[in-house]
């Protein structure tokens, strides 16, 4: 089964930066992403416990089109061969066949909305913006969410008071 999930807005980011983004974004809710130099090969979207059921490969366009950036996922999305097996086990009993059937389909949603919320953090990301100005912002909020993480380990190794830690806490929180 395949399906497609699109986007469009404007920016006067290059379609570099945006892939970039992108890239990063689907780093955190994908098994795995590369750049093939076309597109963005991204799978096994938001993986949970029923993802055992299915597999995903998502191949992502990103296009220039005037002053529009043009988003197109296609997404590949099939029953692996766990689907396969427990639909045969569950053959042998009244009705627990279904079960496999209603993760899969869960599934196929968790998969769209995953690419959605992507795309959405991206438009928002660049809609109308200056591309630089938001990539800088991007990659300094997360030098500060590490930074804080840092200080949060240090903290509970007792290595910083309260008092430091927050002092330190808010120096951080006044970069962004």
């Amino acid at each position: 089964m395949n399906f497609d999930v699109s986007r469009r807005f404007q920016t006067k980011a290059t379609v570099k930066e945006i892939t970039s983004f992108l890239q990063s974004s689907f780093m955190k809710s994908a098994g795995t992403v590369s750049d093939n130099g076309s597109s963005l090969i991204v799978q096994s979207i938001n993986p949970t416990f029923g993802s055992i059921n299915r597999s995903d490969r998502t191949a992502i366009e990103i296009k220039s089109v005037d002053s529009d950036i043009v988003l197109v996922a296609n997404v590949t999305y099939k029953p692996s061969t766990w689907f396969w097996v427990f639909v045969v086990i569950g053959l042998f009993t009244t009705i627990a066949w279904v079960i496999p059937i209603a993760f899969y389909l869960y599934q196929k949603g968790m998969v769209k909305n995953g690419i959605e919320e992507v795309f959405n953090r991206t438009e928002t990301e660049f809609r109308g913006e200056n591309s630089t100005r938001s990539v800088t912002n991007a990659a300094s909020s997360e030098d500060v969410f590490t930074q804080l993480e840092k200080l949060g380990a240090l903290k509970e190794k007792g290595l910083l008071s309260d008092e430091e830690f927050a002092s330190q806490k808010a120096k951080l929180m006044g970069t962004l």
